[in-house]
């Protein structure tokens, strides 16, 4: 349907292929982004107590969280909430999204151990970072960052397929990557351009290292786990297994796919080098603040 959106077709174009897909999407075990109102309307009245997560893997847009949540969720004892996405660090506003107290209780019975997990996005997300430490103080955080250049460039893709074929292109922001990051470059650390994703904007969004020294400041470093987004791509069993040693759960190797998850279904020209180059210059002192946080050079400073 969003291929659809992006080309301008008609919903009624392909009716009874749109009719089928509904159904299957209000019956689905687990979601990857919005969930049907109907089910949160229904989950939210009958299901008894919920139970709050006990750890959270967050990233940034386009920086792998959604095949690393998926793996993370083949876990038995890892809870997984009904959607990868919640959209915000309020756990008030939760209950519906989380397994309630007695799915919890089965799974501890049946695998020895049970954790609830919490997948989203949200790296910058301040009330995310200080309301799950209240909520649970126990918690732990799986934190992963991606090369803030590479980063920009998947960014900007989404964006244009999000925005549709006559979107970002025909708005004189978007016409071409170079031009996307030029008005970003000028624009910033105002206002960002117009885009489909205005609550990350392109450029401030790969600048990891206040977001993650609060954590490490708020949980303590014993309790942050970070996972470079090329490292995991490189070697999933090993970087999911090592995941699972660190919230003290058995190693259990994944199934791996032969695909990418939430893959952009649209093909587009190679990143202008020059382009590239210009993030690079710009992102490299605020890498380098992040490698002294964690003592690691990352190696994004490097063309690659």
């Amino acid at each position: 349907m969003a291929v659809q959106r992006y080309h301008n077709e008609s919903p009624l174009a392909h009716p009874w292929r749109n009719l089928r897909l509904g159904r299957r999407y209000l019956t689905l075990e687990h979601y990857f982004g919005a969930v049907p109102p109907i089910r949160l309307w229904w989950r939210a009245r009958f299901g008894g107590s919920r139970a709050l997560p006990d750890f959270t893997c967050v990233g940034v847009l386009e920086s792998g969280t959604t095949d690393l949540a998926a793996y993370l969720m083949q876990h038995p004892s890892i809870v997984a909430p009904l959607t990868k996405e919640i959209g915000h660090g309020f756990p008030v506003g939760w209950g519906p999204y989380l397994p309630t107290e007695r799915e919890k209780a089965a799974v501890a019975e049946r695998t020895g151990r049970a954790l609830v997990g919490h997948f989203d996005p949200l790296l910058h997300d301040v009330p995310l970072i200080d309301n799950l430490r209240e909520s649970n103080p126990g918690a732990k955080v799986v934190l992963m960052p991606r090369d803030p250049v590479r980063r920009a460039y998947s960014h900007y893709k989404w964006d244009l397929f999000l925005s549709g074929r006559d979107g970002l292109r025909t708005g004189r922001y978007g016409e071409s990557f170079a031009e996307y990051v030029s008005v970003a470059l000028r624009a910033f650390p105002g206002p960002p351009p117009p885009t489909m994703l205005p609550t990350m904007p392109m450029l401030a969004a790969g600048i990891y290292v206040n977001s993650v020294r609060r954590r490490l400041d708020t949980y303590g470093r014993e309790n942050v786990h970070l996972v470079v987004a090329e490292d995991f791509f490189a070697d999933v069993s090993e970087t999911v297994c090592g995941i699972h040693e660190f919230l003290g759960l058995p190693a259990i190797g994944p199934r791996l796919r032969a695909h990418v998850l939430n893959r952009n279904p649209l093909e587009f020209p190679l990143a202008e080098a020059e382009s590239l180059a210009r993030l690079r210059e710009f992102y490299r002192p605020y890498n380098e603040r992040l490698y002294e946080l964690l003592d690691r050079d990352l190696g994004w400073n490097s063309p690659a």
